[in-house]
């Protein structure tokens, strides 16, 4: 078994770094390299990457300098896509607009013209952002800001990618809450390829449901995935659901706690396609109170499922203080889990977490946030890695 280490990535501008919503921050090319995109302690937007599998990162570069609210990521493989684009949709306050832009990671990682996906008038209150790719090119953005006041469903075509206009506001799915949540994501088994799939938890109804966007005909359908599921707020610890992109079965691997906090939480688990949802066994069951948070690794080698989340199943720590990020892993696509084994080297306030959905270099890798203000003024970005150098393997599961 490999040595592990907790490595410091960047400091963060504190709960700016998850107050978005969006999942996807820790992105792997096939050559291994790490890309973690975050809100730096001046609130400005930025990005590192690393080589050595998160040991070490490089000089932090900018992308945006300014107060950034909100921050959704997804990269071109995810959908399928064989290039290197890393889409990034931002909010800020100084202009109240949702932005974006992309880094190419395959052109040394040069950045795109920033383009304006929504002008909005103003920032305060809460919001949610998601962003993610067809498989057929489009772009697609889910932005809301001041509540569920402000803000849209909106399309950059293919062929405006990256540097060209968005275009005016799409159909969207209902009007969100000040607490609902979205994950955007390609569908992958639809015959037009511009359609889109998503995620969304509806937190007035406790419930997550699967939406289909039909591009052509702009219009949305829903169906249930699953009803008494207590949502947390993203202002106090995110996500509480994520998502790994399973693009060789042309489906996606949901897992979402029913639950915070809570004593006989599960943390429930999914595929999910555009016909069929299915429930696979919980990865937590019964939970001892004091758990939270979840992101989920399918390892593009061996083919397994690994899903982070933070606390002990016994309730031996305190979420919301001091606890561990821990994993399970399953080999034979959730039928079955394994036991339960502690990723970080101690006990930390941690408030938000991601890990890298698809990984093409093991060993999978989990990022963390750590609120630590009792030592600093400002919070800690971690990255528990291994303290082997990845090597190359042989890719058994698409791109």
């Amino acid at each position: 078994m490999a040595n592990r280490q907790d490595s410091i990535v960047a400091a963060t501008n504190g709960v700016l770094q998850f107050m978005g919503a969006g999942t996807n921050y820790l992105v792997q090319t096939p050559a291994g390299v790490l890309y973690v995109v975050y809100v730096d302690q001046q609130a400005d937007l930025t990005f590192r990457k690393s080589t050595d599998g998160g040991r070490t990162f490089s000089t932090p570069v900018n992308i945006f300098v300014g107060s950034i609210t909100n921050l959704s990521v997804w990269y071109d493989r995810w959908s399928n896509i064989a290039a290197g684009l890393i889409h990034i949709a931002y909010t800020e306050s100084g202009a109240d607009d949702t932005l974006y832009r992309t880094i190419d990671t395959e052109s040394a990682d040069a950045l795109s013209t920033q383009t304006t996906i929504f002008a909005g008038a103003s920032t305060s209150g809460a919001g949610m952002l998601s962003i993610a790719r067809a498989v057929g090119g489009n772009v697609y953005c889910r932005t809301t800001i001041d509540g569920g006041t402000e803000g849209g469903f909106f399309r950059l075509p293919n062929a405006n990618v990256p540097n060209g206009a968005w275009d005016a506001a799409r159909t969207i799915d209902e009007a969100l809450g000040t607490t609902d949540q979205m994950i955007l994501l390609p569908d992958y088994d639809a015959a037009d390829m511009q359609d889109m799939l998503a995620i969304f938890w509806d937190a007035s109804a406790n419930e997550i449901s699967r939406k289909l966007y039909d591009d052509s005909a702009n219009a949305w359908a829903e169906t249930s995935i699953a009803t008494s599921m207590l949502d947390g707020l993203a202002a106090v610890a995110f996500p509480h659901f994520a998502v790994a992109m399973d693009i060789a079965n042309t489906r996606h691997i949901l897992v979402a706690w029913s639950a915070i906090d809570a004593l006989d939480a599960d943390l429930r688990c999914w595929t999910i396609d555009s016909g069929a949802i299915t429930e696979v066994t919980n990865v937590v069951l019964n939970s001892t109170d004091n758990q939270g948070l979840c992101g989920i690794c399918l390892d593009l080698i061996t083919g397994r499922w690994t899903v982070y989340y933070a606390g002990k199943s016994d309730g031996s720590e305190t979420f919301y203080g001091l606890v561990n990020v821990y994993s399970k892993t399953s080999t034979d696509q959730g039928t079955t889990w394994g036991p339960e084994t502690q990723v970080t080297l101690g006990a930390r306030e941690i408030q938000w977490l991601a890990t890298c959905p698809r990984m093409y270099l093991g060993p999978a890798t989990v990022w963390f946030h750590s609120d630590v203000p009792a030592f600093q003024n400002y919070n800690e970005l971690f990255m528990s890695v291994s303290t082997l150098v990845p090597r190359a393997g042989h890719q058994l599961l698409g791109g």
